[in-house]
This record gives C-alpha cells, sequence and structure tokens, in this order.
C-alpha cells in the first residue's frame, strides 16, 4: 500500500516540479476507504550513476525529510532511471528502515505497491541466500524473482508472479523494478483498482510511470490489468 514514481532519463532540472508534487502524495495522496490518510512510513530512491545503482532509504515521514531528497536529486542531476517510492505500511512494527523499499542486489532494484498476505509460502522456493529472518512481503517476493531460472529480470518478474496468482492471495502486484538496462512495470489487482492505480505518460526522451498523474500537461494513461512494461534505458547507467 504505497506510491510510486519512475522516471527514464532524469533530470533534476526537467523534472524538479514532478518530484515536488510526489512528494506531496505523502500527505495527500489517495488512500482505500478505510485506511487513515498518509503515506508516512518511510520513503526509498533509487537511481543509477556511472554505471552502478544507489539507493538511499529511511523509515522517516517523506514530510520530514524532503529536504534531503531534495538534496540528493539536485546533486545526482541526471540518471537513466529515477525511482522513488512512499510507504503505507501493510504490517505492525515496520516502519523502518530494514523495511523501506526498495530490495536491492547488484544493479537490481525493485519497488512494489500491494500486500501478498500469505508471502511465507514462497519462501521453499527461494535458493538465493540472504533473506532475512523478519523479511516480509515484498522482500520475499523480490528474492523469489532474483531466484528465478530464466536469469532474466523480466522474465523471472512474470513467472512469480504467475505463481503468487495462482497459489496465494494478494491485494496487488504493481511493480517497478530495474536491473539498470531496463525499467519494467507491472500492474495487477484482485481489489480497489482505482487506489492499486499506475499511470504511464511520455515527454520528449522520458517515460513516467506514477501511481497517481502528477503533471496535467502530461497525457497519462492509466495502465491495463497485467499489463507490463519492459523500457530500454538506452547508453551507459
Amino acid at each position: 500500500m504505497c506510491r510510486v514514481l519512475g522516471i527514464t532519463h532524469f533530470d533534476y532540472v526537467k523534472h524538479e516540479q514532478i518530484v515536488a508534487r510526489f512528494c506531496e502524495l505523502a500527505r495527500s495522496g489517495q488512500v482505500m476507504a478505510e485506511d487513515p490518510p498518509g503515506h508516512e512510513d518511510g520513503w526509498g530512491l533509487a537511481f543509477y550513476q556511472n554505471g552502478k545503482l544507489v539507493v538511499h532509504k529511511s523509515g522517516v515521514n517523506l514530510l520530514k525529510e524532503t529536504d534531503k531528497v531534495i538534496g540528493i536529486l539536485s546533486t545526482a542531476r541526471t540518471s537513466p532511471l529515477m525511482i522513488l517510492h512512499l510507504r503505507k505500511s501493510a504490517w505492525t512494527d515496520t516502519s523502518n528502515i530494514r523495511h523501506a523499499h526498495p530490495f536491492y542486489l547488484g544493479n537490481s532494484v525493485f519497488f512494489h505497491n500491494g500486500v501478498v498476505y500469505d508471502y511465507q509460502g514462497l519462501i521453499p522456493d527461494i535458493s538465493l541466500p540472504g533473506l532475512g529472518a523478519d523479511a516480509r512481503d515484498t522482500e520475499v517476493f523480490f528474492y523469489h524473482v532474483m531466484s528465478g531460472k530464466a536469469r532474466e529480470l523480466g522474465q523471472d518478474f512474470l513467472d512469480t508472479a504467475t505463481v503468487i496468482q495462482q497459489r496465494h492471495k494478494f491485494s496487488a502486484l504493481n511493480c517497478l523494478f530495474s536491473d539498470g538496462v531496463k525499467l519494467f512495470a507491472y500492474r495487477d489487482f484482485t481489489k480497489e483498482p482505482d487506489y492499486y492505480s499506475l499511470y504511464k505518460a511520455y515527454a520528449e526522451d522520458s517515460c513516467f510511470i506514477s501511481s497517481e498523474p502528477l503533471d496535467e500537461r502530461l497525457q497519462w494513461a492509466m495502465m491495463a490489468k497485467e499489463e507490463f512494461l519492459s523500457i530500454e534505458l538506452g547508453g551507459r547507467v
């Protein structure tokens, strides 16, 4: 239960206002009918510089650390891809940096909006070492993907999504993730389609994927249920 924004060919000078509007969703972003307002249970930021993944994350409300995020992005200035995430935790006592998104291994990074309620059933299939004993659904989801046999991030994600769809109970599998070569986006849900939204838009050489439209000058289109996007980042990341 979160909000997420991804921008390819990120340029802070061009995208400053979109980032600021996304940060405001920590206060005003859409929530499900029974939930209190706010996505205040931490934040996570990932981008690529000089070919390597850079990750910052926190268990603190982004509204209290907006200047820190803006400082990081304005210093980085440009990146082939930037992803920013606001967390609204579905699990008690997990509003901390340990459970903040993203989860990452090497150059692969993973953000999720939704809940896999019976995620424990995925653990026996995980062959990759390092999964924490206190891992919750998104981290287990990611490790299951990274244990895939295809050895290609997009296909391994789709294989894990199929397992969850066929054998497990979930609210949504909305995800943004990357291996530094491509940005992948996926949308699926079993409830609250207006909340579990993902919109896409394009301007100049950038693609924008966001839980909510952020700039009225862009033409945002809702991703369809089970739509999967694979976007080449181009050039060296």
